[in-house]
């Protein structure tokens, strides 16, 4: 969760993204667009050593290269591959570049309403989630956010959705 002070939180109450909350949202997108890069030349390595093991396995011998080389589908199947693993290396990149351009530009939202929290685990990957409500609306959180909330009290919270992303920028109690 981004850590907000007291200055961020007063920009919020004006319906804007502070420039510190800005800037944290541009370095999530830097790290968004990073990261797919450098899942690409994960693949990219791992279907080269593939191909180079497939190509040192069947030039081991005659008959193997007689093999490959005998059904022309053989040398047609190959480089049809590899242009369907960079297809999907260059969509994977297009959408981590589409869903940054979102972070950067990301309009701050608000909900107001009364606190309630859940949380649930599963146990395949052992991970707790854990759950905010304000009214109706679920934010999810990786801690939980029991100390720093009271349940039944009425908060707002300032939150950004840039695509598939959802971030609480700040938050604050109501009083009734």
């Amino acid at each position: 969760m981004f850590e907000f002070n007291a200055d961020d939180l007063k920009t919020n109450q004006r319906g804007q993204l502070s420039p510190r909350q800005k800037d944290w949202l541009k370095i999530v997108a830097r790290s968004a667009r990073s990261s797919s890069w450098t899942g690409a030349m994960v693949i990219i390595g791992f279907m080269l050593l593939g191909l180079c093991i497939i190509a040192a396995l069947n030039l081991q011998n005659a008959d193997t290269r007689a093999a490959l080389f005998a059904n022309p589908m053989n040398l047609l199947i190959f480089p049809l591959i590899v242009l369907v693993i960079f297809g999907i290396i260059v969509l994977s990149i297009a959408l981590a570049y589409w869903n940054a351009r979102k972070l950067e530009n990301a309009t701050l939202l608000s909900v107001t309403g009364n606190i309630r929290f859940d949380e649930s685990y599963s146990s395949e990957s052992n991970i707790r989630s854990y759950y905010v409500f304000v009214g109706k609306k679920r934010f999810t959180f990786g801690a939980d956010m029991s100390g720093r909330l009271t349940e039944g009290g009425k908060y707002k919270f300032y939150y950004c959705k840039p695509g598939m992303y959802e971030f609480v920028m700040a938050f604050e109690k109501i009083d009734n």
